[in-house]
């Protein structure tokens, strides 16, 4: 179930980080009008969920036991990554 997870944001993750790649070159080239501004803005927050799932994800995997279920393991990657993802999303809607 984790392996497909995993999977899932993966492809989430290189789909969207190539996107924001393509809006930028053309936002900065003036290429496609308001578009890529708005995609950058709009799509970020969704990036940033599949980068922190991948990668928590990927840490769980690689230093779990080899056997069972480690419950205290997946508390202690998931928690960081839920504050630096909570950080983000305040960041993202704080009134400038």
């Amino acid at each position: 179930m984790l392996r497909t997870f995993r999977a899932t944001a993966a492809v989430a993750f290189y789909v969207l980080g190539a996107s924001f790649f393509v809006a930028a070159v053309l936002f900065r080239n003036g290429v496609g009008g308001n578009w890529p501004a708005w995609w950058m803005q709009v799509a970020d927050l969704p990036l940033a969920l599949s980068a922190v799932l991948y990668a928590g994800i990927s840490l769980y995997q690689s230093v779990r036991p080899a056997e069972g279920k480690a419950r205290m393991l997946a508390v202690a990657v998931a928690a960081p990554l839920t504050a630096f993802f909570l950080l983000l999303l305040a960041l993202n809607f704080w009134p400038s």
